[in-house]
């Protein structure tokens, strides 16, 4: 009987495995294709085997602000200039804000969509991972004191970037696909987008782009030379450039010609004179180069009668434009065609208009000033040119690849409005600390708040047995009836729960969660320790918020999964001998604030001080990446030991509210890394307060490796 079932079963397997095939089965979609449109024209379109068949929808998903960001000059009081220390009195962020959003891009656009950014912004420049070879688009090195070091990636950089090459092409297909058809959907009519690629995948890029956007609405393929380095390679040619790939979402694109001064070459061409006092002139073709259009396939009669062919793809202009340019002897009449006279007084006034090779932008070397040691990182120069080319005063620009972040930089200081998002939190570390050195307008730094959608784990490990291992790790016994529910081996009155691998934890789930646990199993649990692969910004401080001052809910655990469960992930199974213990799982990191000091007053103000007295991360189990455990062992023991000397060459970033209302964090003092530098940061703030009330002083601290802490202090200045 069972011989009888696996048969059955076999059987099933292969017909299903057959009907898959068939489906995605390429020349039998060309035979269909065939049938249908026998010798048509332009039929050729990307086909791929796990190529999404429905466009994906608009889905309404909360943004929920992590900072409200004022940077501003820096603090005149401040004695020591080199501090990146900066002071606001700027009260309120606009109503259409400029945002950071951390999160899976394809969500975030979603959720735009959703909340009413269909057919808003005006230019949308993308630089995806199109480096199949490295972890193309993270930044993974960190510096402590005069150190550095390589880090692990967290868990969502992880599981984004194996997800995105684990098949391959096809795989990098499926992430592309439905994500250009969103950016379709959120440009404006006037709007453009610009595709940053390489040889990998550009001609890939560009098939797909013409079946989402239209053939028709192909403007050009930009040729970037983005080295000169020349580097001799074996058996090939050095590769010096990038393909640019620019579309419109209609004809009616904005479009700013941009032009360059003459150079003496080009001052060559212009040789020839009538002597009719306009000067030197050269001549360009009047033939039409990509095919005629309306109204310039027709023979031309010139003004003494002679009648000049049409060319085989027409003339570049209408009849009457054409004629006016002849009676303004701007035609030049020679062997078998007519030329359009080009003076050259008016071009060294209007200059000469760049075409679609671009050698004159260097890359970062040529301009060392700019570099952030992100490693897709582009030349400021390059997004200049596309942003003033491309979209129009106070337009909204978007990058949903933003890395370094040099899309929005250069948006503002062109006076373009922003929006850019990124799945690393490093890469919203580095935005933010760019923007705010800048001297940026307020901009609202957000997450993507709590929602569902399918999710990603790792490839070699079952959602349950995922769930189970980390438990067993952790040293709790998994539940058969709660999947990523277990109890405490310990301590029977405590429950432990393992977040979901693809989402930072939300404190919303947390209350959540403690809620269920209160009355689980009839008597409840006294407390529940969450393990999570990462929390949201603002996690403590909007936690804090949520549960009520008399609250009678279990204790709440926060705790990060170490990068070090990956490996157990993919070598432990489900049946396997007891792992607890094998890692550790830290408590997030621990902040400690001293009191507010009055250093000095006025009638009117009080000068106060607020200091960084500690900051720890429990466990010393730094995320450090290397092959060899030993040398992972010696980094961290190395980087304990220059955190004992100074804890704030850990810190990236810490950021006060003066005046926190205990609803949205409002930054508006800010210290921060100098990445060039092997200086920590300041761990002391002062600033002027009135008199006549109570402040609540907030203080958020964000270390090098991305985890963030919370803190409030309290001064009674009435």
């Amino acid at each position: 009987m069972a011989k009888k079932n696996i048969i059955k079963s076999q059987k099933k397997l292969t017909e299903e495995r057959s009907e898959v095939e068939q489906e995605i089965n390429p020349q039998k979609e060309r035979e269909e294709l065939g049938k249908e449109k026998p010798r048509s024209k332009d039929t050729v379109r990307l086909i791929w085997a796990s190529k999404p068949k429905k466009e994906p929808a608009a889905k309404d998903l909360d943004f929920q602000t992590a900072e409200e960001v004022y940077p501003n000059k820096e603090d005149i009081k401040s004695k020591d200039k080199k501090l990146n220390a900066f002071w606001s009195d700027t009260k309120d962020v606009s109503d259409d804000p400029n945002r950071i959003i951390w999160g899976d891009n394809l969500l975030v656009m979603k959720a735009l969509l959703a909340k009413g950014y269909e057919g808003q912004i005006d230019l949308i420049y993308i630089d995806p991972p199109f480096n199949t070879g490295e972890n193309f688009n993270f930044s993974n090195q960190v510096k402590i004191g005069d150190s550095t070091f390589d880090k692990e990636l967290t868990m969502s950089e992880r599981l984004a970037y194996t997800d995105t090459w684990k098949r391959g092409l096809d795989s990098f297909l499926d992430m592309m696909y439905p994500r250009l058809q969103l950016m379709r959907k959120l440009l404006s009519e006037k709007g453009s987008i610009f595709v940053h690629c390489d040889s990998n995948a550009s001609h890939y890029i560009k098939i797909m782009m013409d079946e989402i956007f239209g053939k028709e609405n192909f403007i050009n393929e930009v040729i970037w030379r983005r080295t000169y380095a020349g580097k001799t390679i074996s058996r090939n040619i050095p590769q010096n450039t990038d393909v640019i790939l620019w579309f419109s979402k209609t004809k009616d694109y904005f479009f700013n010609p941009i032009t360059t001064p003459l150079n003496d070459k080009d001052k060559e061409s212009f040789n020839k004179n009538d002597n009719d006092g306009r000067g030197l002139y050269g001549t360009v073709s009047m033939q039409k180069v990509s095919g005629p259009t309306k109204g310039t396939s027709y023979d031309y009669v010139d003004n003494k009668g002679k009648v000049w062919n049409c060319p085989a793809k027409g003339w570049r202009m209408i009849h009457e434009k054409m004629k006016a340019l002849e009676n303004d002897n701007r035609l030049y009449f020679g062997g078998q065609t007519v030329r359009e006279k080009y003076y050259l007084n008016e071009r060294m006034e209007i200059g000469k208009q760049i075409d679609n090779l671009w050698l004159d932008i260097g890359n970062l070397n040529r301009n060392k000033s700019e570099i952030l040691g992100y490693p897709t990182q582009k030349p400021t120069d390059l997004l200049d040119r596309i942003i003033n080319m491309s979209c129009a005063k106070n337009g909204i620009v978007a990058d949903f690849f933003a890395g370094s972040g040099t899309t929005g930089a250069v948006a503002e200081k062109n006076n373009r409005k922003w929006i850019m998002s990124d799945i690393s939190k490093t890469a919203i570390q580095v935005i933010r600390s760019r923007l705010v050195n800048q001297g940026a307008k307020p901009f609202l730094i957000q997450n993507l708040g709590n929602y569902q959608r399918q999710l990603i784990y790792a490839s070699e490990v079952n959602l349950t047995e995922m769930y189970n291992i980390i438990l067993k790790l952790y040293g709790a016994i998994p539940r058969k009836d709660k999947q990523g529910f277990g109890i405490s081996k310990d301590d029977k009155n405590t429950l432990v729960y393992v977040c979901e691998p693809d989402r930072p934890m939300m404190a919303k789930k947390a209350y959540d969660l403690a809620r269920e646990v209160k009355v689980m199993d009839g008597n409840g649990y006294k407390r529940i320790v969450i393990l999570a692969w990462d929390y949201e910004m603002g996690y403590d401080n909007d936690l804090n918020k949520i549960i009520p001052k008399k609250k009678d809910l279990p204790d709440i655990e926060s705790k990060l999964i170490p990068p070090d469960v990956y490996r157990y992930l993919r070598s432990t199974k489900h049946g396997d001998a007891d792992v607890s213990n094998k890692i550790v799982f830290y408590q997030k990191p621990y902040l400690k604030l001293s009191d507010p000091e009055i250093i000095s007053e006025t009638k009117d103000e009080v000068r106060i001080r607020i200091k960084l007295d500690r900051y720890v991360v429990p466990g010393n189990d730094f995320p450090i990446r290397d092959n060899d455990e030993e040398k992972v062992r010696e980094k961290r023991k190395q980087i304990e030991d220059l955190l004992r000397k100074n804890f704030s060459y850990i810190l990236d970033y810490w950021t006060i509210d003066w005046n926190y209302d205990g609803d949205v964090f409002r930054s508006n003092w800010q210290a921060i890394k100098e990445r060039k530098s092997s200086e920590p940061v300041p761990i002391v703030a002062e600033t002027s307060l009135k008199k006549g009330k109570k402040y609540s002083i907030a203080v958020r601290v964000v270390d090098i490796f991305g985890n963030d802490a919370f803190g409030i202090k309290e001064i009674n200045l009435k």
